[in-house]
């Protein structure tokens, strides 16, 4: 007898279950994907509110992993009592929107920075929006979309705006609802002091608050008189506070390494760094913090003339500064990649090492595009205040000066990058010389570095303005030792231009009144990428003319 049948009922349902329904094939109907769901202006602000609130932990602050950190902002969401009724977000969905958001407000930061740079009086700040839209359309070809997002990141430290009134102003009139929120943002608690405040007070609070307001009206006399005690000119008192001052710039000491050496306490060191900082800027930074002016462009033409590279003016790059005490509710704003808390000084240095311009206090975590989308490197030319510069390379006239960069920076015409993988021999001349220059800001670093520990080692102070100042006097000291040893130097013939007659391809000359002129069609200029390319070639064809005979 068979065991398995095949008329039997059972292996007939074995056969049925294991069977496929029918597929139609003259259907034409596809089943569509679910809609992409857009975000909300609603949604974005809570998103933003999270994400502040989370990475702005005092205790915490970006000390936690990834996922967890953006699944507390998934909580936040989703719990906000703004979007009862909307459907709940994933943490990947926040991240994505969040790198959307970050990318897009951090160029139109440096927009806005651009449109208040040349802000006119009788100019509300509708008029500013308005200039700083035309800017991003004209330098992105699209249109700024998320203008909410930046209104309520704009006074945060990585979007704060670090453009200055000109000509000493008064700083231009907000909107009411801003006059607070624009001031310059408070220290945040520390640690400590967040666990402290979350213990509970004792009873008795209004006895703490009393003796707490007598402990800080007791620290505001004793600094008063200070300071009272330190404008008085005094013997070598004056000279010891300059020498402390000096050693902590030049070493990178602490304010109490002094402590016995010179009988100074560690308030008394760091308040004589603060006034000789002060005095330094006030004095000399007029000077030696200035732009190139007509004779010094010129000069500047001439060398890079010499090197092969006509109509550069110096090379660009920037350089980070730790901050060992940066506050831990601004970690997440300050850390890059490699986990320090660094600001970030961007700078232009010529073949002497004299640094020509130095912008300094953007957080750590920007890259090269974001600090020069805020950078005032080009504000000369932009409002028309710069010498002019005519030079020729290749038989081909040009009237925008440059500078040597690194791979990362945009194909403008004002940049020259090197060649990655330079193939033929005249690329590889280019490379090689292109390289061999750039290097010269990268030589102000070092020697910046060396000549002033303080920059070198992590920054020590509390005060972020404090910190700018002492980058900036130690920019100003760096630029007097080049000035006092420049002639000792192997400096660069240029003899050749200084008689009547000469081979100069460059002519600068001086702006006889300042033209304002339109500023985006000046901007096109300086992001004109077809002129970078003709460049490129003019001065690789040169380089191999002038150095090529060298290889053969």
């Amino acid at each position: 007898m068979d065991p398995f049948p095949l008329n039997s009922p059972g292996f007939v349902n074995l056969l049925t279950s294991q069977s496929c329904p029918p597929i139609d094939l003259g259907r034409s109907e596809v089943p569509k994907a679910p809609e992409r769901r857009k975000w909300s202006t609603k949604e974005d602000l809570v998103l933003i509110s999270a994400l502040l609130n989370t990475s702005k932990d005092p205790i915490i602050s970006n000390e936690q992993k990834v996922a967890h950190f953006w699944k507390r902002i998934e909580e936040y969401v989703n719990a906000s009592p703004l979007l009862v009724g909307s459907l709940p977000r994933e943490w990947s969905q926040c991240k994505q929107r969040w790198g959307r958001v970050n990318e897009q407000v951090c160029k139109f930061v440096g927009c806005h920075e651009a449109a208040l740079k040349q802000h006119a009086s009788g100019e509300n700040e509708n008029d500013v929006m308005k200039v700083a839209h035309d800017i991003f359309s004209n330098d992105y070809n699209a249109k700024f979309s998320l203008e909410h997002c930046w209104r309520e990141l704009r006074f945060d430290q990585k979007w704060r705006s670090h453009s200055s009134s000109r000509d000493g102003a008064k700083e231009k009139r907000k909107e009411p609802g801003e006059e607070v929120a624009g001031e310059e943002e408070v220290r945040p608690p520390g640690v400590k002091a967040s666990k402290t405040a979350k213990r509970k007070k004792h009873v008795n609070e209004a006895a703490f608050d009393q003796i707490e307001s007598i402990l800080a009206e007791k620290k505001n006399i004793s600094r008063q008189k200070l300071l009272d005690r330190s404008r008085v000119p005094g013997g070598g008192c004056v000279w010891t506070w300059m020498v402390v001052a000096i050693r902590m710039l030049a070493y990178g000491q602490s304010g109490d390494t002094y402590d016995e050496y010179l009988r100074l306490g560690d308030s008394t060191a760091r308040l004589c760094l603060a006034n000789f900082t002060d005095a330094i800027i006030l004095l000399f930074g007029d000077e030696y913090l200035r732009s190139p002016t007509a004779e010094d462009l010129q000069r500047l033409l001439d060398v890079g003339e010499v090197r092969g590279f006509p109509g550069m003016i110096g090379s660009i790059d920037y350089m980070h500064w730790e901050w060992k005490n940066c506050p831990t509710a601004w970690k997440c704003q300050f850390t890059r990649d490699s986990g320090k808390l660094t600001i970030v000084l961007e700078a232009v240095a010529s073949q002497d090492l004299w640094i020509w311009h130095a912008f300094f206090g953007l957080p750590g975590t920007l890259n090269d595009i974001n600090v020069l989308d805020r950078s005032p490197v080009f504000d000369d030319i932009l409002h028309g205040r710069a010498p002019k510069v005519k030079f020729k390379v290749n038989n081909h006239t040009y009237r925008m000066a440059y500078y040597l960069t690194d791979g990362i920076y945009p194909n403008w015409s004002t940049f020259i990058q090197s060649i990655p993988l330079p193939q033929g021999p005249k690329a590889e001349k280019f490379a090689q010389k292109q390289e061999s220059a750039r290097k010269d800001v990268e030589r102000a670093f070092g020697v910046l570095q060396s000549r002033f520990a303080i920059v070198k080692n992590p920054a020590l102070q509390w005060d972020k303005e404090k910190i700018g100042k002492i980058m900036r006097t130690c920019v100003i000291l760096h630029n007097m030792i080049v000035e006092n040893e420049r002639h000792r130097y192997a400096q660069i013939n240029t003899s050749e231009f200084e008689s009547g007659e000469s081979s100069r391809s460059s002519k600068v000359t001086t702006r006889e009144s300042i033209q304002a002129g339109d500023m985006l069609g000046m901007r096109r200029e300086v992001r004109d990428q077809e002129k970078h390319a003709r460049l490129k070639a003019d001065l690789m064809e040169n380089i191999w003319q002038k150095f090529g005979v060298e290889d053969e």
